[in-house]
């Protein structure tokens, strides 16, 4: 028999311009995961802020097991034991792991907490990551740092706990461990699970329910047993969506445009070469940790002590530092757009002229505000970007809108080199066709494409040529036939014949 442990009824959330949430009415149950599903700016993480306190509705009503809620602020969440674990980790990078579990506890809870500390160690384990509670979080992969926020999560005495994207930094076998884990913690416990994810075999496996908003309204729900990929797929964007293939491959007399001859580290001892031609969109894979986003970094000399040589063009780029590297041409999307590629307090139309191009950041001490928005404004359209005004602050664009705003200020400076590190983490099915044919239309303009992804899906359908990475050397090249995920995991686990181990 089940229990109903959440009920959400008739929430409506505005803000200045933009209808967020409309009449939204769901339940959750003891034991049960229920996806939300949705593209971005869908309402998903408005909803989500309702309910962990950060929102009060304007209308409408939070009840849970029984009670309903009488004010909106983090803290009563936190009493009522909603947990919210949002897309980006909420960790401080200089403390150990045990510190980050322990965080935004009072002193007498800290010393009563060792018991749930270890509950936590424990359930990271057995999502395959087991971790020593002295080692600080900056030492730790995106993909660590996300299970420890799940297993945060369920770790003090939760009633209701929401996953945002917690899977993005993974590969699929590490995913597999973690759903597995998450299903035996919500029946164990009794938990009610909430699960965002754009990733739809992942919304198959772990949920027994989903719904799916569109437009700030509820357009689907329904067991999972009762639906499909595709159907969860057209409800959320009203139209069906065909697997991607690119229309502008490179062509094969195509010339190279960028090379990258002794790329280093100083905490490594390996180095790296790459050659793309003008067009091609060459991808990197391999696990977690092996490298691929430090090699990027490395060419744009995003820490101290990287070299290599770079060419464009055939000419030497003297890149010593990130503003060199714009200045020479290289355009780096970072996987961490929160932190690396947008300043969120900034409105939209400031971001997209984060990179300088004269005409909209003006002369001297001015700016250029008027042209701001107008060139903004423009590039939002050809993006999609949701909602189209770029008078908003950065913070308060979903996680994939976010996305396209770091794409959308390398657009005005005509870069020759394209390094996209995870370009679609947190973006819906939508935006992701929609990012992967952006991509494709800058191969067919004839620029030099790097593509770093954990999705080897996406990987197989953009790349013309893929290497794999692994303990932050590339061990194989992968054409034609062979840029398929067996070959592709094969190589990065090392047990493809030939492979190093």
């Amino acid at each position: 028999m089940t229990t109903t442990l959440l009920e959400i009824k008739n929430i409506a959330k505005s803000f200045p311009g933009v209808r967020a949430l409309e009449d939204v009415t769901f339940t959750l149950n003891r034991g049960e995961v229920l996806t939300l599903a949705g593209e971005n700016g869908a309402g998903k993480s408005t909803l989500l802020n309702i309910l962990g306190g950060s929102f009060a509705p304007d209308r409408g009503s939070v009840t849970v097991d029984g009670v309903q809620r009488s004010e909106y602020t983090p803290r009563h969440a936190l009493a009522e034991g909603i947990m919210i674990a949002k897309q980006e980790p909420a960790i401080v990078p200089q403390l150990t792991v045990e510190q980050n579990v322990l965080l935004g506890k009072t002193a007498s809870e800290r010393r009563e907490a060792g018991q749930h500390v270890q509950v936590a160690l424990n359930d990271v384990a057995a999502m395959g990551f087991p971790l020593d509670p002295r080692t600080r979080l900056s030492r730790l992969s995106p993909a660590q740092r996300h299970a420890l926020t799940i297993a945060k999560a369920f770790a003090f005495n939760a009633k209701i706990v929401a996953l945002d994207e917690p899977t993005t930094s993974m590969l699929e076998h590490n995913v597999a461990a973690v759903l597995k884990r998450l299903r035996e913690l919500a029946e164990e416990r009794g938990v009610g699970v909430i699960y965002v994810s754009h990733r739809m075999p992942e919304v198959m496996a772990v949920s027994d329910r989903v719904v799916v908003l569109r437009d700030g309204h509820v357009a689907y729900e329904t067991s999972i047993g009762q639906t499909s990929t595709e159907e969860i797929v057209r409800r959320m964007v009203g139209r069906e969506l065909l697997n991607f293939h690119r229309l502008h491959p490179v062509k094969p007399d195509a010339p190279v445009l960028f090379t990258a001859e002794g790329v280093s580290r100083p905490e490594s001892a390996a180095t790296n070469d790459i050659a793309v031609r003008a067009g091609e969109v060459v991808g990197i894979a391999g696990l977690v940790g092996s490298g691929r986003t430090e090699f990027l970094r490395a060419i744009v000399r995003a820490d101290h002590g990287c070299g290599g040589t770079l060419t464009i063009n055939g000419k030497t780029a003297k890149v010593a530092n990130p503003n060199s590297s714009r200045d020479a041409g290289i355009a780096f999307i970072p996987e961490d757009r929160k932190r690396q590629g947008l300043a969120l307090q900034m409105p939209a139309h400031a971001n997209v002229a984060l990179t300088g191009a004269p005409d909209l950041v003006g002369r001297g001490p001015l700016i250029n505000v008027r042209r701001q928005i107008s060139v903004a404004t423009e590039i939002a359209s050809s993006l999609a970007l949701k909602p189209a005004t770029v008078r908003l602050q950065a913070r308060q664009y979903s996680g994939g809108n976010q996305q396209k705003l770091v794409i959308a200020k390398w657009l005005r400076m005509n870069a020759h080199v394209y390094l996209f590190d995870e370009p679609t983490k947190g973006v819906d099915v939508g935006g992701k066709a929609e990012i992967y044919g952006l991509i494709d239309q800058l191969a067919a303009d004839g620029k030099a494409i790097i593509v770093v992804s954990s999705d080897l899906p996406e990987v197989i359908s953009l790349s013309d040529r893929v290497l794999v990475m692994r303990n932050g050397q590339f061990i194989s090249e992968h054409v034609g036939d062979d840029i398929n995920e067996h070959s592709l995991v094969a190589s990065a686990m090392g047990i493809a014949k030939g492979i190093p181990a």
